[in-house]
């Protein structure tokens, strides 16, 4: 027998509404923090971000400015949850949900790093003061 109801068409939703609420909030805050950081962030291995998005270190203590790239990362994390209306049935699902975000904060960041760095080691030539001191300005775009 065949089911004689006809089925309803589906609302068209938008898929994309949840990513152009996210993406700005995690480029600006990326860009924030590499601006914000630049002189540090160049000069640390680029495992530091790490434990400066995360609040943590495995071994020992996180240094002043981990401390303040945290506290930059842990507002943003409530806003994006709040933007996605999540609601969390276990500590499992919010852990998971958060690894991801930070994650590809931790990616943002280290890509406009390393970005930066290959953009100094091309355009640097020993002597050209001129150059250095232009580079000191410089300020990441686009997006990953």
């Amino acid at each position: 027998m065949k089911d004689n109801k006809e089925k309803q068409p589906e609302m068209p939703v938008d898929i994309m509404r949840v990513p152009r609420v996210v993406e700005p909030l995690l480029n600006k805050a990326a860009l924030d923090i590499v601006d914000s950081y630049r002189g540090k962030l160049l000069t640390k291995p680029i495992s530091y971000i790490v434990p400066a998005i995360w609040g943590v270190k495995e071994k020992g203590k996180i240094d002043k400015v981990q401390k303040e790239i945290y506290q930059h990362v842990t507002p943003l994390m409530e806003e994006i949850f709040d933007s996605l209306n999540l609601e969390f049935q276990n500590a499992s699902q919010k852990f998971t949900v958060d690894y991801l975000v930070k994650g590809l904060i931790v990616a943002k960041v280290t890509y406009m790093i390393e970005a930066l760095k290959n953009q100094m080691n091309e355009n640097f030539s020993p002597g050209d003061q001129e150059e250095a001191e232009s580079l000191a300005t410089i300020e990441p775009i686009g997006r990953a």
